[in-house]
């Protein structure tokens, strides 16, 4: 969910890898620019808690892993580090450079969208997203309407897109071959 750049000047990975450990806020980092992450809502907050316990209990069992808000995810073909919602692998975790926080190889990403950041989350990390080989779902959670669009990726390497609508509906991740309910992913949050 990030906004804003905080300066002109161009860091290297190495450089903005070593100012998150230090900051009291996080950032991510696109091709040499910072970019200051915003605040979350509580319903941003409450969904991403909500995937993340539920994610946990049905797909620990397949030895996937869930990582919810703090883990990196780095894009190393186009030079990016971003902070997704959500991010899950199913197979060892590879690290860039032994860095115990920051993955190469997701296979599910899910980002809750805010009005601030849903068309960098559409646009640029989406595409950025579908460089990664691993990478075989992407989702797109709305926290202003009972909406969930998925993103997965075909053996041609073409996208197929699928909107799932309503609090009665359930989702299917077909990356990690697991459903969850709409009335799961939206529990305690409230939308008019």
């Amino acid at each position: 969910m990030a906004q804003k750049a905080e300066t002109q000047k161009s860091y290297t990975p190495e450089e903005y890898l070593l100012r998150e450990e230090n900051a009291e806020t996080r950032s991510e980092y696109v091709a040499g620019v910072i970019i200051a992450m915003a605040g979350s809502t509580v319903d941003h907050q409450q969904i991403t808690h909500n995937l993340a316990i539920s994610l946990d209990s049905n797909i620990r069992r397949n030895g996937c892993r869930v990582f919810p808000t703090e883990m990196k995810v780095r894009v190393e073909s186009i030079n990016r580090f971003y902070y997704p919602d959500i991010t899950v692998i199913c197979e060892k975790p590879e690290f860039y450079k032994e860095r115990k926080d920051t993955i190469t190889n997701p296979k599910l990403l899910i980002e809750v969208l805010s009005d601030k950041t849903e068309a960098m989350d559409r646009g640029e990390k989406f595409f950025a997203y579908q460089t990664l080989e691993s990478l075989q779902q992407y989702v797109l959670v709305s926290q202003d309407k009972f909406l969930v669009e998925t993103f997965t990726k075909q053996n041609d390497g073409s996208w197929r897109y699928l909107a799932t609508i309503g609090l009665e509906s359930k989702i299917y991740m077909q990356s990690i071959e697991t459903e969850l309910s709409m009335k799961e992913i939206y529990d305690l949050v409230e939308i008019e």
